[in-house]
């Protein structure tokens, strides 16, 4: 999951003023709330923005209200570059400013902890109560990274403004302060369900796989949920040591060539040529941030231009991804850092390997002929006779 550096406000870079004056240039600010203001870590935070007026005309089209929150590292490629290198990002884009749409924003989240309930699986992706949503619509997920530290003790200011989409001029204008007190340690009173000490003794070791399924079958569990238990408890196959960095050669499909890589936070499933496409599918499974290392020879992909080497382009889940790059006269070795939840990275070059090697056609091709002059040679037998 994304790897978070929780800090107080008093150790960040600080907001600069520019030029830029949104006071000046007649831009309001909505009513904002925030509850609670302090609490220990799994403390649940709600962030109202509400009653924003409209703006004047004539105004740059760029102009965005941003939020700055000093409690998340980063929310994905959410994050617009500006705010001096802070984490922030648009509340109201560019759009909702330009077409003076200022619904109602509420902004859920809960601070880190390690006493969080665990993530839970939903359509293949992990929900936690850290997760920060807008509306209830999920904008940057957590997983395990929820549960695995406490939210440092301190004051952080959240921060609130004008500025101008990529760019360095903004303008903050209010500034809430949380207070992050001692964690409030809570006895659990209450007994364990069933399955829930099903899950406890797995994940403990008490019990064996084949016993952990009898019992939650026995408890209505069907294959697919027994599977999402095990996922929740870190237990399916691919999770076990899957902190450690997998490695190893694969087979691509449909051909007899081997590309060579390692990876961590997931697990590589199968590597694909699209011929059309002149690529590679390489298909992951993935339950947080990670890095593919893979060594692409040169005889099963390639990118040229004439007799010059020319960049692969990278996609991950369909979207351009940025990478770095080692070459040798026979390979290319590709680093290639992959968010939480990837399922298909994409390499594209000019060239890659087809679906058969240019051997098995060839025997294909002898198969072909000797079968058609074997025909002719029967029909011939049977003609004479």
């Amino acid at each position: 999951m994304l790897v978070l550096s929780l800090i107080p406000f008093s150790s960040l870079n600080a907001f600069a003023q520019s030029e830029f004056d949104s006071k000046e240039l007649g831009l309001p600010m909505p009513m904002i709330t925030m509850s609670p203001t302090s609490g220990g870590p799994g403390t649940e935070v709600e962030i109202s923005v509400t009653g924003m007026p409209s703006i004047p005309e004539d105004i740059d089209p760029r102009i965005e209200f941003f939020i700055y929150m000093p409690f998340l590292e980063s929310i994905g490629g959410n994050v617009p570059q500006t705010c001096g290198g802070d984490y922030c990002f648009a509340l109201y884009s560019f759009d909702d400013v330009g077409a003076n749409k200022f619904a109602p924003k509420t902004i859920s989240f809960t601070l880190f902890s390690t006493t969080n309930p665990k993530p839970t699986v939903e359509a293949g992706g992990w929900n936690s109560v850290c997760d920060l949503k807008i509306n209830g619509v999920t904008t940057e997920r957590y997983g395990n990274t929820c549960i695995d530290l406490d939210q440092p003790l301190g004051d952080y200011e959240i921060k609130f403004g004008w500025g101008i989409q990529a760019s360095e001029l903004y303008d903050v204008r209010e500034t809430l302060i949380f207070t992050v007190t001692e964690k409030e340690f809570v006895e659990e009173g209450r007994e364990l369900d069933e399955d829930e000490l099903a899950m406890q003794q797995f994940e403990e070791g008490l019990i064996s796989e084949s016993e952990f399924e009898k019992r939650l079958a026995e408890l209505g569990y069907d294959a697919q949920k027994i599977r999402q238990a095990k996922a929740l408890i870190g237990k399916l196959e691919h999770q076990v040591g899957f902190k450690t960095p997998l490695k190893g050669p694969i087979a691509i499909q449909g051909t007899d060539y081997t590309v060579t890589y390692t990876i961590t936070g997931g697990v590589l499933t199968q590597v694909s040529p699209d011929q059309e496409a002149g690529s590679l599918i390489v298909n992951v499974d993935s339950l947080s941030n990670g890095t593919l290392f893979i060594q692409l020879p040169r005889d099963v992909i390639d990118a040229k231009f004439g007799e010059e080497d020319d960049d692969f382009f990278v996609l991950i889940d369909g979207l351009e991804t940025p990478f770095d790059e080692s070459k040798t006269v026979n390979e290319r070795t590709l680093t290639i850092p992959f968010p939480a939840g990837t399922e298909e990275i994409e390499i594209i070059g000019t060239f890659v390997v087809p679906e058969f090697h240019t051997i098995a056609i060839l025997i294909l091709m002898v198969s072909v002929v000797s079968v058609i002059v074997i025909s002719k040679t029967k029909s011939g037998l049977y003609l004479k006779m």
